[in-house]
């Protein structure tokens, strides 16, 4: 159970605040329910419904500074997971954006880096699906961890590509 001011991230949403928990009736056909009250840290105006009672709501408590700090040093620790179908890898990048876990976040990423290499090395360009994930996944990280570490996500950007490198300071 979390509690009203903690920090969350939920998959696809990024990382919320959680405003209230209300208890509120969704549709005529189902009974009322306790739902937190998500208000994005990226956009201050939206809300976002979750119920309190689900255990699927891909939702986990926001890295903390320390937490952030330990997760950028993993970086170059965190392995990536070659898959040459472009069917798979797709469906592979959907399943980690769904877990909402940092290092799937890191596996994507650093994939797609690579990947990009190759194909520019080859004289093509990096694929719209493969453009639009790396996007996706640098975003949610760089955001969680900005929040973190009170820093802004290009400063982010920056340093998880030099923990990528293997050069964290």
């Amino acid at each position: 159970m979390y509690t009203i001011g903690e920090y969350v991230v939920k998959a696809n949403t990024g990382v919320c605040k959680i405003d209230e928990i209300v208890t509120r009736c969704l549709s005529e056909a189902s009974e009322a329910k306790d739902y937190y009250v998500l208000v994005p840290v990226d956009d201050p105006r939206a809300k976002v419904f979750v119920p309190v009672a689900s255990d699927k709501t891909n939702m986990r408590r926001a890295m903390d500074e320390k937490q952030a700090i330990e997760f950028i040093y993993s970086i170059p620790g965190i392995g990536v997971k070659w898959i040459e179908s472009d069917k798979f890898r797709e469906q592979e990048y959907k399943n980690a954006m769904k877990s909402n876990d940092p290092a799937s976040l890191v596996g994507i990423i650093k994939n797609l880096y690579l990947r990009s290499r190759e194909r520019e090395n080859q004289g093509k360009k990096v694929t719209a699906v493969d453009d639009r994930y790396f996007k996706m996944a640098e975003n949610a990280l760089n955001s969680e961890l900005a929040h973190a570490l009170g820093k802004n996500k290009d400063e982010i950007r920056t340093l998880i590509a030099s923990s990528i490198d293997g050069r964290a300071e």
